[in-house]
């Protein structure tokens, strides 16, 4: 999927009960939950199959702050080279690529899920997903653990906004405030919301 849609995609507003309420004199709906996951991966499937032209690309969040930090000294609009944009996608591949990172009809299989469901996971928010253009999505294998799964759930649906390459990096690399220990190795049955509030700070995210 070109980035632009891989973009709109990570960051389409969830559809709510409250949305789902919109349709009630139009057809009968018995579970409003469910019928919005289902809208949900709709449109997503939908977003998913349209074709742009391949010269579409989408900041990064680096390369935003850089160019504005460039428009604020110099009055001028700064375009990542073709370089920058090589280098930080070699860094996401690599990352995809690690053993941990399963495709999601793998990770389907180990968790004894059917493919709709895991989707259906990933866009309710229960799921962390990994995308790099075309290649399909790869999820953490630590969501197979419940713990390390409710850790990654809580993050998820606390951090609205924040893109999932970062919500994986701050659940997955060391902090210094757990021991050197990354959130998803240090978080135990007992310690998920200290944890996750761990995460929440590397995010910026204030949880009230």
């Amino acid at each position: 999927m070109p980035k632009t849609l891989e973009f709109i995609a990570d960051h389409l507003p969830r559809v709510t009960v409250e949305d789902v309420r919109r349709f009630a004199n139009t057809v009968e709906i018995r579970d409003a939950r469910a019928f919005a996951a289902e809208l949900q991966a709709f449109v997503h499937e939908r977003v998913e199959a349209v074709e742009l032209p391949a010269v579409l690309e989408v900041e990064t969040a680096a390369q935003t702050a850089a160019r504005k930090a460039a428009a604020l000294r110099a009055g001028t609009r700064w375009v990542p080279g073709e370089t920058d944009i090589q280098r930080g996608r070699a860094m996401l591949l690599e990352a995809f690529e690690r053993p941990h990172n399963l495709p999601l009809p793998e990770f389907a299989r180990l968790a004894d899920k059917s493919r709709q469901q895991i989707y259906k996971d990933i866009v309710a928010g229960r799921l962390l997903a990994l995308n790099v253009g075309p290649r399909g999505q790869k999820l953490p294998d630590w969501q197979l653990d419940p713990v390390k799964q409710q850790l990654t759930q809580t993050v998820l649906q606390e951090a609205e906004g924040v893109d999932n390459w970062t919500i994986y990096r701050a659940l997955s690399e060391p902090l210094e405030g757990l021991g050197g220990r990354s959130p998803v190795d240090a978080v135990t049955p007992g310690s998920i919301d200290d944890v996750a509030r761990a995460v929440f700070n590397v995010l910026g995210v204030h949880v009230h």
